[in-house]
């Protein structure tokens, strides 16, 4: 007897020496790196950071946090973050952010605040902490500009995984995005809408797509420079709202200086009143307006006319095209 509880006081022991050193390094760690950021010109600060979950968790609760980076202009500020773990598994972690989130651009200030606002990340086990997979779930998003608009999401949820091992293009990551109930401001929809095209939120939006970058997801890539984006594979995209209905496929990679280079194959329902909102939007610059019109209703009339329409939208060259419409310069994906 006096044997086992002795087996049993080490046992506990030894636990607790291994949480105690976990959690330490965990604190120490998150401190070393707003320390770090601060070296580097960032503003870098918080209020608090308390360790707890003993004896099978190491929640990390950090209080008033405020990232800043002056160069970009952006900025992060967060009445509390949590990092939740299990002690044996420190390499995945749970993220939450309760109460008002306050992202800053260099345009306007964003104050966040919801029901639910969290996420799950999985990194390789190793000192890189290269991303294997996460996600982010977001239900009943509150969105409050500086500039006086306001925008809500019902819900939303985006996950990555590493994709399966594939020499010929290494560092890819498959990313799947769902998007519900979303509610843009009164004043976009107003600007966008004068025919009253569109209900107030949109439906539903989804996003399968396959990203290659030119190098791996780690922590160097938030301490250093970006990863460049070289390929972009979409399996699925599609967009519900009201009466209008998009959906597409297509492979875009960067061409030498890397400007888009490929194709998306569209597929629109009610496409007329796609080009009415897109006008009335400012996303066509009105002196292809009209081209846009032709150039689709010819594609129209050879597939037989109607509501719906496929036609591919086109990168190349450095510019994009809609069809035969050249619509303007093509989108960088990386510099």
């Amino acid at each position: 007897m006096r044997t086992l509880l002795a087996i049993v006081i080490l046992a506990a022991l030894g636990w607790s020496t291994y949480w105690y050193i976990g959690a330490s390094a965990r604190k120490e760690a998150l401190i070393s790196w707003l320390e770090e950021r601060r070296v580097d010109g960032w503003i870098a600060e918080a209020s608090k950071i308390r360790v707890t979950g003993y004896p099978n968790r190491i929640d990390v609760i950090v209080s008033d946090l405020s990232l800043a980076d002056p160069d970009s202009g952006w900025m992060w500020m967060a009445e509390e973050f949590q990092v939740l773990s299990l002690s044996y598994k420190p390499h995945h972690i749970i993220v939450a952010w309760p109460g008002t989130q306050t992202v800053g651009t260099p345009y306007e200030l964003l104050h966040l605040s919801g029901d639910t606002l969290r996420g799950s990340v999985s990194f390789e086990p190793s000192t890189a902490l290269t991303l294997d997979h996460s996600t982010i779930e977001i239900r009943n998003l509150q969105i409050d500009s500086d500039l006086g608009w306001k925008a809500h999401l019902d819900s939303a949820l985006l996950s990555t995984r590493q994709s399966p091992e594939d020499s010929a293009a290494p560092f890819s990551h498959d990313l799947n995005i769902e998007i519900d109930g979303l509610t843009p401001p009164a004043g976009e929809i107003a600007g966008v809408d004068r025919a009253s095209l569109l209900p107030g939120p949109m439906q539903s939006a989804r996003l399968d797509a396959t990203l290659t970058f030119d190098r791996p997801l780690d922590r160097f890539a938030v301490e250093r420079d970006n990863p460049s984006l070289n390929r972009l594979r979409i399996g699925n995209v599609s967009a519900t709202w009201g009466k209008l209905d998009l959906r597409g496929q297509g492979d875009i990679a960067a061409d030498r200086d890397g400007y888009a280079d490929g194709e998306i194959k569209l597929r629109a329902r009610n496409w007329r009143d796609m080009v009415d909102v897109a006008e009335q939007s400012g996303a066509f610059n009105p002196s292809v307006i009209n081209a846009v019109q032709a150039g689709l209703d010819l594609i129209s009339v050879f597939s037989g006319g109607g509501d719906t329409l496929t036609v591919p939208l086109e990168f190349g060259d450095g510019n994009t095209r809609l069809g035969p419409v050249v619509l303007g310069d093509a989108p960088r994906l990386h510099r």
